[in-house]
């Protein structure tokens, strides 16, 4: 695993790992999520199940040496901030850099991984929304690919 990872980031994920799982190991896909997300990783519900189904031992708990398998699969499949860069330019076609605060209510209530109105609530407070109630999706973007902070 060490061709694909440099010390560094094998240390990183190591931490982290033990951070939140210091057991050892982890035994349901919302731990397994929580770790990524920690690591800046953007995993969907389907994949984390896919992942965790896929890479956990015989005792239905994924160890280190598994979950570094699971982060270089989901790595070369993953390009989070491209993506949802891409996202945004289809609802702005003149390319403003902007999307509309209630537009973008909608689309993160009723499409894909739908979120509830208190999480978007929690993201439009954190952004800095204009006067005008527009938002700037590449500072979005920012605020959610970046490492979540060492809160359980």
């Amino acid at each position: 695993m060490s061709k694909n990872f440099s010390e560094e980031e094998i240390d990183n994920f190591r931490q982290c790992f033990q951070l939140f799982a210091p057991q050892g190991y982890v035994d349901t896909p919302d731990k397994l999520c929580f770790i990524m997300r920690s690591l800046s990783m953007a995993p969907t519900i389907a994949e984390l199940k896919r992942y965790f189904t896929k890479y956990k031992k015989d005792a239905g708990i994924v160890e280190f040496d598994d979950f570094l398998k699971i982060v270089l699969e989901h790595r070369s499949t993953e390009n989070t901030p491209n993506e949802i860069m891409a996202a945004f330019q289809l609802y702005d076609t003149q390319r403003h850099g902007y999307i509309d605060a209630q537009q973008l209510r909608y689309l993160l209530t009723n499409t894909g991984e739908k979120l509830t109105d208190k999480d978007v609530d929690l993201i439009l407070r954190e952004l800095n929304i204009s006067s005008d109630g527009r938002v700037n999706y590449e500072n979005l973007i920012q605020m959610l690919t970046q490492p979540l902070n060492g809160r359980r």
